[in-house]
């Protein structure tokens, strides 16, 4: 007999301490009286302990034969299990539902999309050109057949319903808001002027442009501009980044800490003064709001964004900072030299972000809505 206050969540792509999956549903689900068993890939980071939540460790692998593997263990232990629910994050876990639909009927099976993975083909650089429409094409044609066997699908962005409203299941956006903490007090000092970074690095997520600006900015005025980078990143990409650093003598201004657990970002964030997101003009990106703008709302920190047009309704709304194209470099440096300037400006922003992450962006809304909509606790 299924258990319905257990639930087996899983991914073969996610790290045990993704801060959606772990610190954000897992945690809210256990708090709420569910026993939850936790699949992810093991990172070499010490796992935390909560009470009701079991993480079970995949071993990493950076071979992509790999995956087919972990779906096939996954798809046993999920086929042995006694839990009511099933939560899967991962497009290609998706592949195992059918099967686990016929043999546990009366589960309650939910896909929990991050992102638009179809749209996001067309800009994978790994796949040749020609290759990738008629990939995705391919690919919705799977996920029209394994979405029939799901109960519920999690929205990460209301943007992404436009393409599945023809799966026939219940759906609920359940925003990535970061979790709700309280103001944190200041301790970044006046000099130098602190700009930082969350969220993985990768190239189209800007990060050449935020080397080049603090290149730029140390150019104009030595020392009075820091960089934090804060974030996984493949090991080639880190080998170019370095040696960006290195050639450009920026080791006193620019700090890669690699992926922090959770709750240390926030220790970073205290000592900062503006949030950079400059993120490629990908659609992924142009259709969906990037966590961090959130939390550098939470953390009262200015932002200075890319100039997409959601982005920019956003922050001109709640008056939190400022947007430009990534690859404006003059316009970037003038809106960081504005706020380095004149703190009073850059504090008010802040403030202003912190309060409407107060009244609307944050976990905690979301996580009543994760209780009452997908798993009925109300």
């Amino acid at each position: 007999m299924l258990q319905e206050k257990k639930i087996m969540m899983f991914s073969s792509v996610h790290v045990w301490n993704d801060t959606r999956i772990f610190y954000k549903e897992a945690m809210t689900l256990a708090d709420a009286g569910f026993e939850v068993d936790f699949y992810a890939i093991d990172n070499g980071m010490e796992v935390v302990e909560h009470p009701g939540l079991r993480v079970h460790l995949l071993p990493a692998s950076t071979s992509r034969l790999a995956r087919p593997l972990r779906w096939r263990k996954l798809y046993k232990i999920a086929k042995a299990s006694d839990a009511m629910y099933y939560h899967i994050h991962d497009p290609e876990l998706l592949l195992l539902l059918p099967k686990l639909r016929k043999k546990k009927p009366d589960a309650i099976l939910t896909y929990d999309m991050h992102e638009n993975f179809p749209a996001d083909i067309e800009t994978k650089t790994w796949i040749p050109a020609l290759l990738r429409k008629p990939l995705k094409k391919w690919i919705l044609r799977i996920e029209k057949h394994t979405m029939a066997s799901c109960d519920h699908i999690i929205f990460a962005e209301e943007s992404y319903l436009a393409s599945y409203e023809h799966i026939d299941c219940k759906k609920t956006t359940i925003y990535n808001y970061p979790t709700y903490m309280e103001a944190i007090p200041k301790t970044a000092s006046e000099s130098p002027f602190t700009l930082i970074y969350v969220g993985s690095i990768t190239e189209d997520r800007g990060i050449f442009e935020m080397l080049e600006l603090i290149r730029r900015l140390q150019e104009k005025r030595p020392t009075a501009y820091y960089l934090k980078l804060l974030g996984p990143m493949t090991n080639s990409l880190e080998i170019e980044v370095q040696e960006f650093i290195t050639k450009h003598k920026l080791e006193a201004v620019v700090q890669v800490y690699g992926r922090v657990p959770y709750p240390e970002i926030w220790q970073a964030y205290a000592a900062s003064d503006l949030g950079l997101c400059l993120l490629h003009p990908i659609p992924n990106y142009l259709q969906s709001m990037a966590t961090k703008l959130y939390e550098y709302m939470a953390a009262s920190l200015p932002i200075l964004a890319s100039d997409f047009p959601d982005w920019q309704n956003f922050i001109e709304k709640h008056q939190s900072g400022a947007v430009s194209s990534p690859f404006d470099t003059e316009k970037l440096i003038s809106e960081i030299e504005k706020r380095a300037a004149n703190p009073h400006l850059y504090a008010q922003e802040g403030e202003r972000g912190r309060l409407a992450y107060e009244q609307e962006y944050h976990w905690g809304i979301e996580a009543q809505k994760m209780l009452s909509h997908v798993y009925n606790t109300q």
